[in-house]
């Protein structure tokens, strides 16, 4: 993916989204997004309800990651992570849309193209944890081609 070329995403209402690759220049505008977020800590604690620890959490992601961002009307709505183990050729892959924008093919966008990515990167697995009961992620991931297994398979 070319960092300085975004992918235009037109979702199921017909709303048109720029997804591109994170810039130092965005850190503002996805802290604002993870501000907005509602609930928060609502999977598996994140993103942190603290403001502190939020903002911890938001740079390391930006430190290790390799981050997507959904941008509409200016504003960060979507971000997806990718984050290469230090070892190994394996990644672990996060999601978050603002819940506006759920149920419109952004949250497939945005994991299609981090698997495009780990393609990219020489990764031969991605892997993420979901809540059991979140039927509209585990939709999502099977969609993409997610496997699933027990925690204790991993």
């Amino acid at each position: 993916m070319d960092a300085e070329k975004p992918i235009i995403f037109v979702d199921k209402m017909g709303d048109q989204f720029d997804l591109r690759i994170f810039s130092s220049t965005d850190r503002q505008a996805l802290t604002e997004m993870y501000d907005r977020f509602s609930p928060k800590a609502i999977t598996q604690g994140l993103p942190p309800a603290d403001d502190r620890a939020r903002g911890e959490w938001i740079g390391t992601l930006i430190e290790y990651g390799e981050n997507l961002l959904a941008w509409h009307r200016g504003l960060v709505v979507g971000h997806s992570s990718l984050i290469p183990a230090r070892e190994g050729r394996e990644g672990e892959y996060l999601i978050f849309v603002e819940r506006t924008y759920r149920n419109r093919g952004l949250g497939t966008a945005l994991t299609r193209v981090a698997v495009e990515r780990a393609v990219e990167l020489g990764l031969e697995s991605i892997w993420l944890t979901v809540e059991a009961l979140n039927f509209r992620a585990i939709k999502l991931y099977k969609k993409i081609g997610f496997e699933f297994c027990d925690t204790r398979e991993r």
